[in-house]
């Protein structure tokens, strides 16, 4: 009897170091590809959609390429389950509005990190009242490394100027509502399968993009991008050719990523993916070295020897967050 709950118990541990690992994994890539397209986002927002409202529209209508999955298990779960799955999506996308104007007025290298230090803190909070979510003692430590990380690697210390909290309060609603968005993401998957609610949520992300013509501001500004568009030159309108092939591949690479990260969220703890995110701030870093070179003005990324210092830091605790939350 002994034997057979010890090889249960050892079978158990097994499938939940396996499932730790997928999720992981599946993390990892997902902030990888995240960061490509945040670098993208802030080249695209410099120089070719100056308007963060415009920018969510279009990111919003990408959404709708998510019916093809129709096919593949979607189904109807309940008006309550249906309601709280496109809110989801709603206030994921005015998650990204407020990242997209936070990213207007600051450095990506500090907006980035700033919102994924507050989502995990926020998501931590959430999921831990709302969803019963309790983590292990390595699990916990390791969250505390990852979000220490991420706060040191937007920060940097002693504080010299006022300049590093521009669009803070843009930093602070967006990592808010994604963390809430991200939550309600946890719950569609948790209680239903991963297809049908991936589907529900990106329908909630289109609703949520049709939503900002309700705003008199957002409606003309996207409007007058039709109309832009249409009236351009040529030449013009070669530039906005290229606008277009460099924006789907932001969002190509943005959307694979929501795939990975949703697909982590649902095998793993919420509070841990998003505490994970941190480790997407040293891509980001790798990546704005090599595009500064092609586009100095436009990233306006200044580091220097003591800013590198600390980052390094920054992560190296992150390292010891993921070490911590693997085991």
């Amino acid at each position: 009897m002994n034997f057979l709950t010890s090889g249960s118990s050892t079978f158990n541990l097994q499938s939940e170091n396996k499932n730790k690992m997928s999720w992981l994994l599946f993390a990892i890539i997902a902030y990888f590809l995240l960061a490509f397209s945040y670098v993208l986002d802030k080249i695209l927002l410099a120089d070719r959609i100056p308007k963060p409202s415009v920018y969510a529209f279009y990111v919003s209508l990408l959404s709708a390429v998510t019916l093809v999955l129709i096919p593949f298990g979607f189904c109807w779960q309940g008006i309550y389950w249906t309601a709280l799955s496109l809110l989801s999506g709603v206030i994921f996308i005015y998650s990204l509005l407020f990242y997209y104007l936070a990213l207007k007025e600051n450095e990506v290298s500090r907006v980035a990190p700033l919102i994924g230090a507050i989502v995990p803190v926020v998501t931590f909070l959430i999921a831990r009242v709302f969803l019963g979510e309790i983590l292990k003692v390595w699990d916990l430590a390791g969250f505390i490394f990852l979000v220490s990380g991420g706060f040191l690697i937007s920060f940097d210390l002693p504080i010299k100027s006022l300049k590093i909290f521009k669009g803070f309060r843009y930093s602070l609603i967006s990592g808010i509502l994604l963390a809430i968005a991200f939550s309600l993401f946890k719950y569609a998957y948790g209680t239903g399968e991963f297809i049908n609610g991936f589907i529900w949520t990106r329908l909630g992300i289109f609703m949520g993009g049709l939503s900002l013509f309700a705003f008199c501001t957002f409606r003309k500004e996207i409007i007058s991008s039709f109309k832009n568009f249409s009236l351009k030159r040529k030449s013009s309108r070669k530039r906005s050719l290229s606008t277009f092939g460099l924006f789907i591949l932001n969002k190509v690479s943005g959307g694979s990523s929501s795939i990975f990260l949703n697909y982590a969220i649902f095998l793993g703890s919420v509070s841990l993916v998003q505490a994970v995110s941190s480790l997407q701030f040293v891509f980001i870093l790798f990546l704005i070295s090599l595009v500064s070179i092609k586009y100095p003005k436009i990233l306006d990324e200044k580091l220097y020897f003591w800013d590198w210092a600390q980052k390094i830091g920054a992560i190296i605790a992150i390292a010891v967050g993921i070490v911590l939350v693997s085991i």
